[in-house]
């Protein structure tokens, strides 16, 4: 089996991509991101690929555009159920999808909370998700948003506190190579990995080429049904529309994900 991680960003110089050979030892290693035709190169050569990026957009908010542009009356405003604590749900149904919800509660509804697609930067990122799926699915079927066809939507921050990897601080940005250093060594020991010194170096270097690995081992594990699928009808039907982001099982440790027979 072969997987691939996208680490999703507005440009190219920012994005990352991995490809893991699932065999006795799984292999990984970095893929170019020059622009969309590598990444769609990558893509098509997996059996699996986990894209770090939103596949749509929040229902409500469309709905809210549509009304604003058609001049006709604004859908009120709803907001999500609070938590099983009684603390205050993730956001409204403008800025947050249901996925949203429902995997920040299911990470323990801490102090990382998504980001908004329809408020914040990752709009951006999401604009060129859509037209990765769309180039795609050309000459076939639209790809499924819901992660049951080819591309399965995947938060690497979330995999990691699912994991048990997740680390006190951020591991982003230039000052967090310790950070990373330990997320590797919990990824190689979790997996057997096999990480070239290239790619183990760029991983540390860099959060982008980490979080892409990441995607890739989440894909793996969406592939194995080792992720939080829609469930009820509600989710099924506002995953098909918003996309669906595939939480890692915490039941389910690394080494099953290695060990685990896809589906």
């Amino acid at each position: 089996m072969v997987t691939v991680g996208v680490d999703l960003a507005g440009r190219t110089g920012t994005t990352g991509v991995c490809r893991v050979t699932w065999g006795r030892r799984p292999v990984a290693e970095l893929l170019p991101a020059r622009h969309d035709d590598d990444l769609l190169d990558a893509m098509r050569s997996a059996d699996k690929t986990g894209l770090d990026s939103p596949l749509g957009w929040p229902a409500a908010f469309v709905a809210l555009l549509t009304a604003h542009a058609t001049g006709v009356e604004l859908p009120a405003l709803a907001h999500y159920a609070a938590c099983a604590d009684g603390r205050p749900g993730l956001g409204n149904a403008f800025t947050h999808r249901l996925t949203d919800d429902v995997a920040w509660k299911r990470t323990g509804a801490g102090r990382q909370r998504p980001l908004s697609v329809s408020a914040d930067r990752l709009g951006v990122v999401a604009i060129r998700a859509a037209g990765l799926l769309a180039r795609l699915a050309e000459g076939g079927p639209p790809v499924p948003r819901d992660g049951s066809g080819p591309v399965a939507e995947v938060y690497p921050a979330f995999a990691l506190i699912q994991w048990g990897l997740a680390p006190e601080g951020t591991y982003k940005g230039k000052g967090a190579t310790a950070a990373r250093s330990r997320i590797l060594a919990g990824l190689e020991a979790g997996l057997d990995l096999d990480l070239p010194d290239r790619v183990r170096d760029r991983c540390v270097a860099g959060d982008h080429a980490l979080d892409a690995l990441i995607a890739a081992v989440v894909a793996r594990a969406a592939a194995c049904g080792m992720t939080h699928a829609p469930t009820t009808e509600e989710e099924h039907a506002m995953a098909a529309v918003e996309g669906w982001l595939h939480l890692p099982r915490q039941d389910l440790p690394l080494q099953a994900v290695r060990e685990a027979t896809p589906h």
